[in-house]
């Protein structure tokens, strides 16, 4: 039994995020933006035993009914990471002499992630409780079972990778979705949101193509060419995870890219859009 154990014991030793020096740290900086007086933090650090660490997400979340219920709040609950979690319920289980499933996750993975996710909540007078969950990939593997499952209850993600052509992690276009988006984009958002961001999608997937073309030796097209100087603009003004630009100003910066890589036709938007937009 300990060679079962082991692996996922050496595993927490390396994936668990907050430790002691980590902690100091960020309570820090919280206390230097001078917002450690609106946050409630529950920390499980490595030295402390799973099970704990299986206690932390519903703590939380008790926190958070309070505020959403009773004070009318709107609470945002950062949970990191979740990937610690699940490990720390393969541990328990395993020590419980429960069956292990994929990855050697617990069978009951799914339910217990959904009944943490799904605590998200918008109440009628007027609290809500809005859940913000990180989960770190094993290996790199999105097919994992805690992403896998993830993917599966939450009502979208964010994927980050980073970008070697800008050396900086950036939100991929590709692997992140919103199943909400169709309820905001373009309705309380501009009008032209849907079309310039399918817009900005497409020809950030034609660069893809034109970087793999060059990768295999290819001849480049004067199109591929700019789709791949667009796609370096467009990452670093628009996917990086350090620009801080709200809506409109977003679709302003995209609509300035267009414009500077491309002809109107080719961006396939709309002609009342682009005439109201193009070059300004």
């Amino acid at each position: 039994m300990r060679e079962i154990h082991k692996p996922y014991d050496e595993k927490m030793a390396k994936t668990i995020e907050v430790v002691k020096n980590d902690f100091a740290s960020v309570r820090a900086g919280r206390a230097n933006a001078g917002v450690l007086d609106r946050i409630v933090s529950f920390v499980n650090t490595t030295e402390a035993p799973p099970v704990e660490r299986l206690l932390v997400p519903d703590m939380a979340l008790t926190a958070a009914e309070y505020f959403a219920v009773e004070k009318n709040e709107k609470v945002l609950v950062l949970l990191s990471d979740m990937t610690s979690y699940a490990d720390a319920l393969a541990i328990v289980s395993n020590r419980m002499d429960q069956i292990p499933s994929k990855d050697s996750m617990p069978g009951s993975l799914y339910s217990d992630l959904a009944k943490i996710y799904e605590k998200a909540v918008q109440f009628p007078a007027g609290g809500s409780i809005t859940i913000i969950a990180v989960t770190t990939l094993s290996g790199g593997d999105i097919t994992h079972a805690v992403p896998d499952n993830t993917g599966y209850i939450t009502e979208g993600q964010l994927f980050l990778r980073r970008d070697s052509d800008i050396g900086k992690v950036i939100v991929d276009p590709f692997r992140s979705l919103s199943r909400l988006k169709q309820l905001v984009s373009g309705k309380k958002t501009r009008k032209d949101h849907p079309q310039v961001m399918n817009a900005a999608v497409r020809l950030y997937a034609d660069a893809a193509n034109a970087k793999t073309k060059m990768e295999n030796g290819f001849d480049l097209t004067n199109y591929d060419e700019r789709t791949l100087a667009f796609a370096k603009d467009y990452a670093n003004q628009l996917l990086a995870i350090d620009v801080n630009l709200d809506t409109t100003e977003m679709l302003d910066v995209t609509w300035g890219l267009f414009s500077k890589y491309f002809k109107p036709e080719e961006v396939n938007i709309k002609k009342e859009l682009v005439d109201e937009h193009w070059g300004k």
